[in-house]
Parts: structure tokens; sequence; C-alpha cells
């Protein structure tokens, strides 16, 4: 936001540091000093800030994993080969009749 109550005071700030010769460094650590991490624009990649790098990497994967496994336990189903309690020549014939019932609908 251009002039919210922040910003100014915090580039003015600036610009007197970069005058008294302050690296960038020495100037981040200033405004880390005064406000805590949440001064820095993104969370440095060490320590337990590392987490906010991690976990959102993390909870893709188990939601990746997690619908593979929702989709393998109840995708769709084949229909079996075999009916228990009836013969091979009988369902070969049932088979016969509903391709030759299906042609007839093409």
């Amino acid at each position: 936001m251009l002039e919210c109550g922040y910003c100014k005071p915090a580039r003015l700030k600036i610009a007197q540091m970069q005058a008294e010769g302050k690296s960038d460094d020495e100037i981040v650590a200033s405004f880390v000093k005064e406000n805590g991490m949440q001064a820095l624009a993104s969370p440095p990649t060490s320590g337990f800030s590392l987490l906010a790098w991690v976990i959102p990497f993390v909870a893709i994967g188990l939601g990746l994993v997690a619908i593979a496994w929702f989709v393998k336990k109840f995708g769709a189903r084949r229909a079996p080969t075999s009916v228990p309690g009836m013969d091979e020549e009988t369902l070969r014939r049932y088979q016969e009749q509903i391709e030759k019932d299906v042609a007839k609908l093409e």
C-alpha cells in the first residue's frame, strides 16, 4: 500500500541508515530486531522457519496420496469374469447375446 502508516517512516529510516553507510544486511537485521520475523517478506530457510517452506509441499504430497488411495479403493470396479454357480457354456451364451444386442443399438 502506497501511503500506509508503516511505509513512509520505514523508507525514511532505510534512507537514513544507507546514508550512515550501513549494509543491506545490517538494515534488515535492524528491522527484524525491532519488528520480529514478520518484518521479512518471506521466512528464512533455516531453523524452525524452514517448516514454513516444507509444510505446503508435504501437505500437497499427502493430499495426492489420499486421492490415489481413494480412487484405488472406491474407483470403478470390473465385472467378474465368472459367475458362481454358472457353467462356462451358459455364461458364453449370455455374453454372445449381449454383444448381439449392443451391435443392434449401434
